[in-house]
């Protein structure tokens, strides 16, 4: 089977920051904490929503009530359940994912605690809660459709960690890591009590998985993909990687909806021919 190959310059962008705090005061393990979840404080309560979009409050189970919005999908499309990176919120989702709302995709656009005005404080445990109780307003958005799970970078990490307590649909990951660890300098891992395993992760699926990275992601390396790709390729999970050359770390709405499209079209006929895709990208099988 084919490896994909794909070349990266530089650290990552969470990595040099941690770097430079490792040496701080007292204040490390506060400072670390902000660099990992650097919530936009904008409350999504009073944001303007897109046309048809709206709020939807979820109640976690250590009885959180955390807002995020939807969207609901038009007859015979899936739902897209998204878990946003770390810097993001879900109203950068809507706005992100707009070309494939327009196609009458589903869109349930997670928000974490701590961020958007949300109550309580991010970490791997408490985002893990807010993504059961968003899986499940996704699951009764979908009445009975295709649920399909994107995370894009720390999102990807919340939705590896989804798919080990559910059997999803489909997972998708964009521009996601190995895991937190492997993404800071040795000095200050032992700062950082998250982990977001996800190469662990990666053999115990049970959903088919489909990862999306662009090869000038100088946020997370594509040798990340590259790495959890040949996991999936070891472990014979179904799926296949889709590599956009020349993309960053936030690669366009246009292209990841032609991308998702490509998903979901496979998922409904696994032997179709499948859409047509920008030149820029490269189809690498996973099983």
């Amino acid at each position: 089977m084919k490896r994909f190959d794909t070349g990266f310059r530089g650290l990552a962008a969470l990595s040099a920051a941690l770097l430079l705090v490792a040496a701080a005061t007292p204040l490390l393990g506060q400072s670390i904490h902000d660099r990992i979840y650097p919530a936009p404080t904008a409350p999504i309560a009073s944001a303007t929503l897109p046309a048809g979009a709206t709020r939807v409050t979820v109640t976690t189970a250590d009885a959180r009530a955390i807002t995020g919005a939807e969207i609901a999908a038009q007859p015979g499309k899936p739902t897209l359940l998204v878990f946003h990176g770390n810097g993001s919120s879900a109203m950068d989702t809507l706005h992100w994912f707009a070309p494939l709302i327009a196609q009458g995709y589903g869109v349930v656009a997670a928000e974490y605690r701590g961020y958007s005005g949300n109550p309580g404080r991010a970490d791997e445990v408490g985002l893990a809660r807010d993504a059961d109780a968003f899986y499940a307003e996704a699951r009764r958005m979908a009445n009975g459709g295709r649920v399909i799970v994107v995370g894009h970078s720390l999102g990807g990490g919340v939705a590896f960690g989804l798919a080990a307590r559910q059997k999803l649909d489909a997972l998708v990951t964009i521009g996601t890591f190995t895991s937190l660890r492997a993404m800071t300098p040795k000095i200050a891992r032992a700062f950082i009590s998250d982990r977001y395993d996800n190469l662990a992760a990666v053999p115990k699926l049970d959903e088919p998985l489909f990862i999306i990275h662009g090869t000038a992601d100088e946020t997370v390396p594509a040798q990340m993909g590259n790495a959890l790709h040949n996991a999936a390729l070891a472990a014979k999970r179904k799926g296949f990687s889709l590599v956009i050359r020349g993309a960053d770390h936030h690669p366009d709405g246009a292209t990841i909806a032609t991308l998702i499209d490509v998903i979901a079209t496979h998922l409904d006929r696994p032997d179709a021919t499948l859409p047509a895709m920008p030149e820029t990208v490269t189809l690498y099988p996973i099983g």
